[in-house]
């Protein structure tokens, strides 16, 4: 894992990337040259005037400098304190066959099943550019079982979360069915990342999701007023948002609100989101904040507005603080995803016979990072846990725990004798002592490391009071600050017909634009014509919600750009 500044890597020339792509779609150029000459440039990130940048020049296309961080010495604690990568992949030579954007270690913590390219609404930012190609991707049973089979044929196997993606995955007509194949895979961290319309629209959807086997819901949700998601096009927003999260709630499941960030547009209101998820905490699981990345709809934005745009990751540790007030500390309360990684390997040793390693997250420190904060379900308290827990210094004994090569019930006297030091009693919050601290870790390493038919359930089943919450920040590269060196170990792998490809190597280099141009399921005017068309709520329409729905929700003219079919 490269880290340190200043540090030399390699990186993607964007024009160059986009010729490239566009070759293949033209059928100017073949898969493989794409998949060898892609556009690769060199690359400096380095410290200057209190930033961490990247700067790259391509011969042709000249020079090209983006902001990695405003906060250098948080910079260099994230990758200070990463875990570092998974076993590196076997047997994978039909899975990961994609030249320099090749994953090549770990087996992901998110695999993304992307059933159509269709979506229901037409709001920027939109990383794929939804509702833009003259052409329909979607996929059908024989596809997802095929994905699914290819998932399980290399090493490492692990325990990994499933996430049905698009487009709108719920607009697939095969979605349900999707979801009760990969459980009958033996998959059961079933997500599904939506705008949450469909779970509105249909009071029993959820219901019927649940069934079939989902876990839970990945609801996109930019901000807590109307203004704040004015971007997205729809009158009614917050209203979809409250009524999805009921209705999700009642079917027993519980939702992640996925938070896209855009300077100066809804970084103001961050703070406000906590609150929220304070005031809803038993129908929400976590947070994940995503920096704009400038791919699909905002891909040919122009560089000033880019740089206005622009939202680093560790810009989010600063924004919580300023916008808060339960004393959250950058320096103290935060930490690189792939530290639980260390938990995965304590797993790992604990249970050599499992049949699936544990969930193991080896993001790149600079792309992932996240808060552990402690909510009262009763009192809506907020206390990071770093407060009265020292998790930096309980990951390092975890590391050395794991490394110790001790009998397991030694091991696991040893991690209680490591919770107990660092917890500090005279910091914690009230009614919360070393047994309700067990209790959460317990659950915890459930969620890493356990399995079975009845997962799902056994994972909602701690009903504590405190209720601990991931507050996640996630960073997805675009083509201005590609860093080839972190693409090899994705844990968000795309699973498509052409192999699981890295999420940034498949929506910001193209890979997307050209897996779906080979493998569309009919141009846009056939499919409307075999299928009809879907509702598009955009332009500031109201969503019809639950038995207001008639099915002939109003259809928006959207403007769409042309893609060579």
């Amino acid at each position: 894992m490269a880290t340190g500044v200043p540090r030399r890597t390699l990186s993607l020339c964007p024009d160059c990337n986009r010729e490239a792509a566009e070759a293949v779609t033209r059928g100017e150029a073949t898969l493989a040259e794409f998949r060898d000459r892609p556009g690769i440039i060199e690359a400096q990130i380095v410290e200057e005037a209190g930033r961490i940048l990247m700067r790259k020049a391509c011969e042709r296309h000249g020079p090209f400098e983006e902001v990695l961080s405003n906060h250098p010495a948080f910079f260099k604690r994230m990758e200070s304190l990463g875990f570092g990568n998974d076993f590196n992949c076997a047997d994978d030579e039909m899975v990961h066959n994609h030249g320099a954007n090749s994953i090549r270690s770990g087996r992901g913590t998110y695999l993304i099943v992307d059933l159509t390219n269709r979506c229901n609404m037409f709001c920027s930012p939109c990383y794929m550019d939804a509702n833009a190609a003259n052409y329909v991707h979607e996929l059908n049973m024989q596809d997802v079982t095929a994905l699914f089979e290819r998932a399980n044929s290399f090493k490492p196997q692990r325990e990994i979360n499933v996430l049905f993606s698009g487009g709108e995955a719920t607009l697939s007509p095969i979605f349900m069915e999707a979801v009760r194949h990969a459980k009958s895979m033996g998959f059961h961290r079933l997500h599904v990342a939506t705008n949450g319309i469909r779970f509105v629209q249909e009071q029993d959807f959820a219901v019927r999701a649940k069934t079939a086997g989902l876990h839970g819901v990945y609801l996109q949700f930019d901000g807590v007023t109307e203004e704040k998601n004015s971007h997205r096009g729809i009158r009614n927003y917050m209203d979809v948002k409250r009524c999805a999260l009921e209705n999700i709630a009642a079917a027993g499941m519980k939702t992640t609100l996925q938070v896209t960030v855009v300077n100066g547009l809804n970084n103001d209101g961050v703070g406000d989101i906590i609150r929220f998820v304070a005031d809803h905490i038993e129908k929400i699981h976590g947070i994940i904040f995503q920096p704009v990345m400038f791919c699909g709809r905002d891909e040919d934005i122009s560089a000033d507005e880019r740089y206005a745009r622009r939202y680093p990751v560790s810009q989010i540790a600063y924004d919580l603080q300023a916008q808060t007030s339960f004393g959250w500390e950058p320096m103290r309360d935060w930490f690189p995803v792939s530290a639980y990684g260390a938990f995965a390997q304590l797993c790992d040793i604990l249970h050599p016979n499992a049949e699936l390693g544990s969930l193991f997250n080896d993001i790149h420190p600079d792309h992932g990072m996240f808060s552990p904060v402690l909510v009262n379900a009763q009192t809506k308290e907020i206390v990071p846990v770093a407060k009265f827990f020292d998790v930096e210094r309980f990951v390092r004994d975890i590391v050395e725990i794991a490394d110790s090569g001790r009998r397991p019930a030694i091991i696991k006297s040893m991690v209680h004798l490591s919770l107990v030091r660092n917890f500090d009693s005279n910091n914690a919050p009230p009614q919360f002592g070393i047994a309700q601290l067990r209790e959460l870790l317990a659950d915890c390493v459930y969620r890493i490391a356990g399995s079975g038919p009845d997962w799902s359930k056994q994972a909602y089943a701690y009903n504590g009071a405190w209720k601990l919450v991931m507050i996640s920040a996630m960073f997805f590269q675009d083509l201005y600050n590609y860093d080839l060196s972190t693409i090899s170990n994705s844990t968000t792998p795309v699973s498509t017909q052409e192999g699981e490809i890295n999420f940034c190597a498949y929506n910001a280099g193209h890979w997307r634009k050209i897996v779906e141009h080979l493998h569309q399921a009919a141009s846009l005017p056939e499919w409307n014509r075999m299928h009809g068309r879907h509702p598009i709520y955009a332009k500031g329409k109201e969503v019809p919600m639950g038995a207001e729905t008639s099915g002939k929700a109003e259809l928006v003219q959207i403007e769409s750009q042309q893609t060579p079919a």
